[in-house]
């Protein structure tokens, strides 16, 4: 099975952190596409004759965005393998596990124990 079908298991810490500023980023991809596409109707439409006066286009963004994460952390090694493929070292590396039903079925997890992690994403002035 390929890493994108499989369910969604342990991975670092940092993919996790990605996925949800990537989801977060895509949102906004789709907002802005929504709002090219009103202001190109609206243009079209004052074109055309049925608008008699182009109104704004709006534009939505995300103020900022938080997530808040219950997973289980724990440490583990990540192969450092030299020219030739071989493991020459472990880097350690900080993995994170969903805590929903079926793993703390699976697992026996005790859902008490699960670490919380708060990431908040915000706008910043763009650099043109």
């Amino acid at each position: 099975m390929s890493r994108a079908a499989e369910p969604w298991v342990a991975r670092p810490l940092g993919e996790l952190v990605t996925g949800v500023a990537r989801a977060v980023a895509e949102g906004q991809t789709e907002l802005d596409r929504a709002s090219l596409s009103t202001r190109r109707d609206i243009r079209r439409a004052v074109e055309t004759g049925d608008l008699e006066t182009p109104i704004e286009t709006p534009w939505f963004r995300f103020a900022g965005v938080e997530a808040d994460l219950n997973v289980s952390l724990s440490m583990r090694g990540r192969p450092e393998r030299d020219a030739d493929g071989r493991v020459r070292a472990y880097r350690p590396t900080l993995v994170a596990a969903p805590t929903d039903a079926e793993f703390t079925t699976r697992t026996g997890y005790d859902v008490a124990a699960s670490s919380r992690v708060r990431l908040d994403i915000v706008p910043v002035p763009g650099t043109e």
